[in-house]
């Protein structure tokens, strides 16, 4: 190999690498970020109700993990619940998940579940199977 073929070979695995680590770093940053992120949902109930009361149902069941603040919502349009991990040991998505099921526990009564399957599992259905599996943990609130 030519002296120019090595120089360049060697050039473009440093670029490589580097922009490898680059992209490391960034997703740890965006991890960590998400994990300190208050997720904040309105629940269409008076603040009197529920603001010192015990917790619903499914934040309840997140435990010490996560940091739980009730306000009542601007404009008097309900309570606002507030949740954040507290050290990071609950991802995001399961603080989100909770938080949907606490609104509908709170607003219902009852935790709302999409219906079953219509079908049989198959190949061309699975991307919709997953996206109603994990429907609750994305998105905004």
């Amino acid at each position: 190999m030519r002296p120019t073929g090595r120089i360049l070979l060697t050039a473009g695995a440093a670029t490589a690498g580097a922009v490898t680590a680059q992209r490391i770093a960034a997703a740890r940053r965006t991890r960590h970020r998400e994990s300190a992120r208050r997720h904040v949902i309105t629940v269409n109930r008076p603040f009197d109700e529920i603001g010192e009361g015990p917790l619903p149902g499914p934040l309840a069941g997140l435990g010490d993990a996560v940091e739980v603040e009730r306000h009542p919502a601007p404009g008097g349009r309900g309570t606002e619940i507030a949740a954040r991990a507290r050290s990071g040991a609950v991802a995001a998505g399961d603080i989100r998940r909770a938080l949907r099921e606490s609104r509908s526990e709170l607003e219902v009564g009852y935790v709302l579940l999409p219906g079953g399957p219509t079908t049989r599992p198959s190949l061309l259905n699975k991307p919709l199977r997953a996206a109603t599996a994990h429907g609750r943990e994305g998105g905004l609130l």
